[in-house]
């Protein structure tokens, strides 16, 4: 309800009115690049930093499923199946992925 004052919380905190209300005057700016000046140079790093650029490029991915039959024969899915058929023996084999 607006205008209630709430008797359960704490005492010391602000009401929702002294929050709302603009500031006397803005805060001064501290940070010159935020102004459009420049920032300070950086003229030598820490000791024991040592800062090295390089390329960087970018590489797709994808996951390979290796399938491991009871004759021996393995070959490789680009998806998980449920189960596949043998290119050796021809036998009809569920595929359990084992974890790590």
């Amino acid at each position: 309800m607006a205008g209630t004052k709430d008797t359960d919380g704490p005492e010391d905190l602000a009401s929702l009115a002294e929050l709302m209300q603009a500031p006397e005057r803005a805060p001064a700016h501290t940070n010159a690049a935020a102004d459009g000046g420049t920032a300070p140079k950086i003229t030598r790093m820490p000791d024991g930093i040592e800062v090295v650029e390089r390329r960087l490029g970018q590489a797709t991915a994808q996951w390979v499923l290796q399938v491991h039959c009871e004759c021996g024969r393995r070959w490789f899915e680009k998806e998980a199946v449920e189960a596949a058929q043998c290119p050796r023996c021809g036998l009809l084999v569920l595929v359990k992925i084992e974890p790590r």
